[in-house]
């Protein structure tokens, strides 16, 4: 039989790592519910991302829509269009402090982060690529199939407003720089009437939805005619003169077309663009057509 001092001992004992065993349950217990807010707590950059991000969005939705309606001139636009994109680079650099705090702390909110980058990289890509027009392209505002005797903007004129560039001859260094920078913006000779060149022309202008502030025809005594018109940017809707010249030349009619900004900014070859989409409506609409 055991002792009574023995068993008194062991009961003890068993006390003993019963509280010591309750009181490292419970440490761990505690260091758990202390560490658990910081393992779950979000991101702030993150939720400033996504919001910053979807915010520049309705910025440049109200620059576009305000310049087309002609409630903003064109240094208001181009202040809306900075205050949207700084908010998408805002954006961007929001996300990547909150990529570092996920990856460190295991912060939540990437998903969030995510957005934000990829919405503001999107919508960056818009001045990325203008930047780099600007690099690549001439700083030119004036294009025409013959630069040394470009259409006549006459029309245009008394339609441009106040805080509009003034219409003026290309000088011989803008003209050297699009004769290198677009070779292929040359007059066009059709094998038809100049009657039939026109009516086709003006129907381009009409499909595009270019605003004419001038029309004239050809007729019995005079067999040229010419269009002048207004065309807008895709986007943001930028004013863009046109004017189409048709003349008699030969078997048939020789077609010359200007495009010139309304901005003394670099058109970033808005202009040469619109004059090659043109020409190839025009000679798909003439193709293989002989006669009248």
């Amino acid at each position: 039989m055991h002792s009574p001092d023995r068993a008194c001992g062991a009961a003890t004992a068993v006390r003993k790592n019963r509280s010591a065993w309750g009181r490292a349950v419970g440490f761990v217990s505690r260091a758990h519910a202390v560490r658990k807010p910081f393992a779950a707590r979000r991101s702030r950059s993150a939720g400033w991302s996504a919001y910053l991000a979807a915010l520049s969005v309705p910025v440049l939705v109200i620059a576009a829509v305000g310049h087309r309606a002609g409630l903003m001139d064109v240094t208001s636009t181009y202040s809306v269009m900075v205050v949207g994109f700084a908010l998408a680079a805002l954006a961007v650099l929001a996300a990547l402090v909150s990529f570092v705090s996920v990856w460190r702390e295991g912060s939540r909110g990437l998903g969030r982060a995510i957005v934000g980058l990829v919405l503001g990289l999107a919508v960056l890509g818009l001045p990325a690529r203008g930047a780099w027009q600007v690099v690549t392209l001439p700083r030119l505002t004036d294009i025409s199939t013959d630069p040394n005797n470009p259409p006549a903007l006459l029309a245009a004129v008394n339609d441009r407003g106040p805080g509009d560039a003034p219409i003026v001859q290309p000088d011989p260094a803008a003209v050297a720089m699009q004769l290198e920078a677009y070779p292929d913006i040359v007059s066009r000779h059709y094998p038809v009437s100049t009657a039939r060149i026109y009516l086709e022309a003006r129907t381009i202008v009409d499909q595009r939805g270019w605003r004419v502030l001038s029309d004239v025809p050809p007729s019995d005594d005079d067999p040229s005619g010419s269009i002048e018109a207004v065309a807008q940017t895709l986007l943001f809707g930028f004013r863009q003169d046109v004017a189409i010249r048709v003349t008699a030349e030969g078997d048939g009619g020789r077609v010359d077309m200007r495009s010139a900004s309304r901005s003394n900014a670099h058109d970033l070859g808005s202009d040469a663009q619109r004059v090659r989409r043109f020409f190839a409506d025009l000679d798909a609409a003439l193709q293989g057509v002989t006669g009248n």
